[in-house]
């Protein structure tokens, strides 16, 4: 009878952290805070403990990965902001070729790693008009195929704040170029398979030329400026991971190009970079502002979601879990099957990408050691297939649903056919691919 009651715990208070956001609108903060001492209090745990792991678990989750999450999110704004973004955009238009929608499809998805999928998708949308235009390719096969680049790396690729929170819960934010290498190598068949379906439908939506018009930007600096700062972070993480996995030696060299590689630094020596490049003081100022305005919400959220993980570790749940996964033939792939499972039912509840990789990776924290997962790779898949089911799927109390569709001329109907089944058909060709990776790597 007592597992029966714990099980019943669980799943109430996941259900309950669900309902509080779809339907009475409460935000994921207090949802999460709410639900982490509901449980603890239902689960036996004294009061004045429940208080004291809460508040662990919150800082340690914002001590592993706090100032990567500030460190992106100003990075992103500054490539926004520069105009880099409109540069690369740029470029492309002019060597695109015969295929522009492929290239605005992996355009988005180089993209989507530093800089918002919804920022992104506004900066460039005007870009999509255009080569819609002068290609005549219809213009929603352009713009679906551009969100549906941004949205892919968003859910799987750090420093993307989503995936950087799911390896500080799942205690794998030391290897943060892995799952950049694991999650690039889900991302490209996701935006081919994301892009042909664009291409499929694109021609059968209805739309309406819109009056949405984007901020129109100075462009600063040469697109080497714009590729190095795009590129450097991302090379210099995973060089870092691959050293860890071939080359476990102290000589200087590598010393060296380990901690350049640490996410932070790597971010760090990037943002430097990049404000060097656009030395303008007082704009500086104002882009390091927003960019720490952007992850204001994030950390918190992130946090909350650690405290509700450190309240589940100290339940007896855990030991619980530990005993029923020694009797159960639950398989690895299956773990991962219900890490996706269990995201996609809550970014389809309650709409936010984010808000579902953090919540479902603070969830399943507890569950690895007993289901077998505590190796690097196996963690960073469990990372991707949380993503995964994060994209699964988009729909009306989605923001980027609406950012997507307003500024593609959609009506409704035409959103969800475009938008909402393509999102279905990126998660499910994600999970395919981290299946995949799982059976070939492990």
């Amino acid at each position: 009878m007592a597992d029966l009651y714990f099980w019943l715990l669980l799943i109430c208070t996941i259900g309950f952290i669900i309902l509080s956001g779809s339907y009475l609108k409460w935000h994921p903060l207090l949802s999460l805070v709410v639900a982490a001492i509901g449980f603890g209090f239902l689960a036996g745990i004294p009061l004045l403990q429940i208080v004291s792991v809460m508040g662990s678990g919150f800082g340690t989750l914002l001590g592993a990965i706090g100032l990567i999450v500030v460190l992106g999110s100003i990075l992103g704004t500054v490539l926004e902001e520069s105009g880099s973004v409109q540069r690369l955009g740029n470029a492309l238009q002019k060597r695109a070729g015969g295929n522009p929608s492929v290239g605005i499809s992996f355009l988005g998805m180089i993209l989507g790693i530093p800089v918002f999928c919804d920022s992104g998708f506004i900066i460039l949308v005007s870009l999509a008009k255009s080569i819609s235009a002068t290609a005549q390719i219809p213009l929603p096969i352009m713009t679906l195929s551009l969100s549906s680049g941004l949205y892919t790396t968003h859910t799987l690729v750090p420093p993307t704040p989503g995936p950087v929170a799911a390896a500080g819960n799942l205690g794998v934010s030391s290897s943060l170029g892995l799952i950049i290498l694991l999650g690039i190598v889900v991302s490209i068949p996701v935006v081919i398979v994301a892009h042909y379906y664009a291409r499929r439908i694109g021609k059968h939506l209805h739309f309406e030329v819109t009056a949405h018009q984007t901020e129109v930007r100075p462009i600063q600096g040469s697109i080497f400026k714009s590729v190095l700062l795009l590129a450097l972070p991302i090379v210099l993480i995973a060089t870092a991971s691959l050293l860890e996995l071939m080359y476990k030696g102290d000589r200087f060299i590598f010393t060296i190009l380990r901690f350049a590689g640490n996410p932070m630094i790597a971010l760090l020596l990037t943002v430097s970079l990049a404000l060097i490049f656009f030395h303008s003081q007082m704009q500086s100022k104002v882009w390091i502002e927003k960019g720490i305005r952007q992850a204001g919400p994030i950390l918190v959220l992130t946090g909350c979601g650690g405290a509700l993980g450190a309240v589940l570790k100290a339940s007896p749940i855990a030991d619980m879990i530990s005993v029923w996964a020694k009797d159960q033939t639950l398989s690895g792939m299956g773990f991962l099957f219900i890490g996706f499972l269990i995201s996609s039912l809550f970014k389809t509840a309650q709409g936010s990408s984010t808000s579902a990789i953090v919540i479902v990776s603070a969830l399943m924290a507890p569950l690895t050691m007993e289901a077998g997962f505590s190796d690097p790779i196996q963690l960073s898949l469990l990372v991707l297939a949380i993503g995964a089911g994060a994209m699964t799927v988009s729909h009306a109390n989605d923001s980027y649903f609406w950012v997507v569709s307003q500024f593609s001329g959609f009506d409704l109907g035409s959103a969800y056919r475009g938008i909402t089944i393509m999102s279905f058909i990126q998660g499910v060709t994600a999970l395919l691919m981290v299946l995949l990776l799982y059976f070939i790597v492990l």
